[in-house]
């Protein structure tokens, strides 16, 4: 079966159940009131957004770092996705259900002795039908997990990658503040502090990757120059903000 007909991913690229909607939407306006009233946000930069798709990708240092980056954008849950392992959230139904009802997820396979079962060109093409559609939008951090705060670990290549193939922006973004209010190994929220939420300007592919009909080659240069220019966007204000 085409991985697009598979109704298990139907939420991803048609209109959501009205009860996802929901949930997401209470959620969202959830996160808003913690945002304002419990740890107050400013967010610096929202005219970087652009008006169509773009993959948001900052620096990772809480669990609360995806809801703080869709209520910085202004964007419910509904208008966000991210990639999940496809093991562990989508082999089992009551947890794909659970979490898809505040958060959409994109399956992506871990390689087990060097192979995929789910390819990643079935992912890309999951995210490229999730993100034409109403125009929504990916969450992805570079480093790949959460860091300690002021500390950034190398970038992995995903998020350029994604952004080549699927021919869209990157939206880098900073954050400071997160790690105060839910440490990284804490299961519950800390005292409460004031966080902030840097846009920076769109990183665009065709910057990158300027041949017509590009080889394998071509694209891996692309992706690698793309992940380091993001790497000290990101970087450079993380710095200025730790010093």
């Amino acid at each position: 079966m085409d991985v697009l007909d598979s109704p298990k991913y139907s939420y991803l690229i048609k209109k959501q159940p009205f009860y996802y909607k929901v949930f997401k939407t209470l959620f969202y306006y959830y996160s808003k009131l913690v945002f304002t009233f419990y740890t107050p946000i400013t967010v610096s930069g929202r005219k970087n957004i652009p008006n169509d798709s773009f993959i948001f990708s900052s620096n990772h240092n809480s669990h609360l770092d995806v809801a703080l980056l869709s209520v910085a954008a202004k964007k419910d849950y509904n208008h966000f996705a991210m990639l999940a392992a496809k093991d562990y959230f989508f082999d089992s139904w009551a947890r794909r259900r659970s979490i898809n009802m505040v958060m959409n997820l994109i399956p992506i396979d871990r390689k087990i002795d060097g192979v995929r079962k789910f390819s990643i060109e079935n992912t890309l093409r999951l995210c490229k039908a999730f993100m034409d559609f109403d125009q929504r939008n990916l969450i992805m951090f570079p480093e790949g997990t959460r860091g300690e705060p002021g500390v950034m670990q190398p970038f992995h290549l995903g998020a350029a990658k994604f952004a080549i193939h699927l021919k869209k922006p990157i939206v880098p973004a900073v954050i400071y503040g997160s790690h105060k209010v839910w440490p990284r190994g804490k299961i519950f929220f800390s005292w409460p502090s004031k966080i902030k939420v840097f846009i920076l300007k769109p990183v665009y592919p065709d910057k990158f990757l300027t041949v017509e009909n590009p080889k394998e080659e071509d694209i891996k240069i692309a992706v690698k120059t793309m992940t380091d220019f993001l790497e000290n966007q990101i970087k450079e204000k993380t710095k200025l903000l730790y010093e």
